[in-house]
């Protein structure tokens, strides 16, 4: 799940089982964090972004207030004016906050980026792409995200943006070890999970530059006990990536939280890791901040949380495609693969919950499932359009 600087966006957290757990399931409720103002940041200089996008700083305007925390069962709409003075919040998968300014010239998308088929992980392929490059450090002080100039603009952005021209180069080599992360230390798991990030960057940071973005390393937090972010207070239970800071954080119990068929999946917590950064690359790519401005302008609550869910369901895509680029040098073969799928079943809505009907803000198993082997079995980021896709296949 993405978490903006502003507090709650009345979505449920992605990977936060304890929100979701039915009546009598004995896992405690986690209500949402409170949202904090991260401090202004300074405009550092960046490269030339899509005509329809504009920077957008961490932190709102001097003089701006705090939006108020809308209850979870009805949202408060207001018109375009009111918009601009709410400080969008990634939320969750997870996100920014702010003001429209300094809008920035037109730039041409690049030719798209390394491409390649999806490889079958036992092998077959050759060597493996992107060899050379080598992964940036954590930034720890990274550029403002990108945001929509106008609605129009939004709704181009999430259904047109350049970085769907694009490819992932597959199969590329991530040097990680395994690490059992059910029973890892603080200290050991924080370093696994940020050699991931390196295996990630290798994976998207070409195709986001090659459609004209910035693509800087997010640092990951791995935390034992609440712990106050950009974007408020995190529970025990959590993993978030927020866009106040542009950090993932997760929760070292929160594999613990699942039930063992679940928390004992080969790969699991790496693909909930893989999840959050795909909030990354919205975020990156204008994506989050686009999506979050046409859901403040839905018609209904019901909208709004299917433009929840198209946002949920494409980072669970971009995880597929993650996992399917390193799935060789990882040795995941098709039983690794469907326990991944079966993964991403696990953490629907309606499972989650035990309403079977359930209109949520994340997606039924279904839908999370095929999502993520629509991700699994390319390479094209393409197939992770869901912004274009039918209302039925994002229930």
């Amino acid at each position: 799940m993405s978490q903006y600087p502003s507090g709650p966006s009345g979505r449920q957290p992605s990977w936060q089982t304890p929100q979701y757990a039915p009546s009598g399931s004995g896992r405690p409720a986690a209500p949402w964090p409170q949202a904090a103002w991260p401090a202004q940041a300074p405009w550092p200089s960046q490269r030339p972004v899509p005509r329809q996008v504009q920077r957008v700083p961490f932190g709102a305007p001097p003089g701006w207030p705090a939006p108020p925390r809308r209850p979870p069962r009805r949202r408060r709409r207001g018109g375009l004016g009111s918009l601009l003075t709410l400080v969008l919040l990634f939320w969750g998968f997870t996100t920014v906050s702010s003001g429209l300014r300094d809008f920035v010239q037109p730039a041409q998308p690049s030719s798209p980026g390394s491409s390649g088929s999806a490889s079958t992980p036992s092998g077959g392929v050759g060597g493996y792409e992107n060899e050379s490059y080598s992964p940036p450090a954590a930034d720890l002080n990274p550029p403002p995200v990108p945001g929509p100039r106008n609605l129009n603009a939004a709704e181009s952005l999430v259904t047109a943006n350049p970085v769907y021209d694009q490819s992932v180069p597959t199969p590329t080599n991530c040097p990680m070890t395994d690490l059992d992360m059910r029973t890892a230390g603080r200290a050991t798991m924080e370093d696994h999970l940020n050699d991931q990030m390196g295996c990630l960057m290798r994976v998207f940071a070409a195709p986001v530059e090659a459609a004209d973005f910035t693509m800087p390393r997010p640092p990951v937090t791995v935390y034992d006990r609440p712990i106050r972010t950009a974007c408020g207070d995190f529970g025990e239970v959590n993993a978030a990536y927020c866009t106040g800071d542009q950090r993932i954080y997760y929760a070292q119990p929160l594999l613990q939280s699942f039930p063992a068929e679940v928390s004992g999946t080969p790969y699991a917590a790496e693909m909930i890791i893989a999840h959050e950064f795909g909030h990354a690359v919205q975020a990156r790519t204008a994506v989050l901040v686009s999506e979050k401005m046409l859901e403040q302008q839905a018609r209904s609550e019901s909208a709004a949380l299917e433009l929840s869910r198209r946002t949920e369901v494409q980072a669970d895509c971009l995880a597929g495609l993650y996992v399917s680029s390193v799935a060789q040098s990882q040795q995941m073969g098709s039983a690794e693969l469907a326990g991944l799928g079966a993964l991403a079943h696990n953490l629907g809505d309606d499972v989650l919950s035990g309403q079977p009907n359930i209109d949520g803000g994340h997606g039924t198993g279904a839908a999370r499932q095929d999502w993520f082997n629509r991700g699994l079995g390319s390479a094209d980021l393409a197939v992770c359009n869901s912004f274009v896709a039918d209302a039925t296949e994002v229930r």
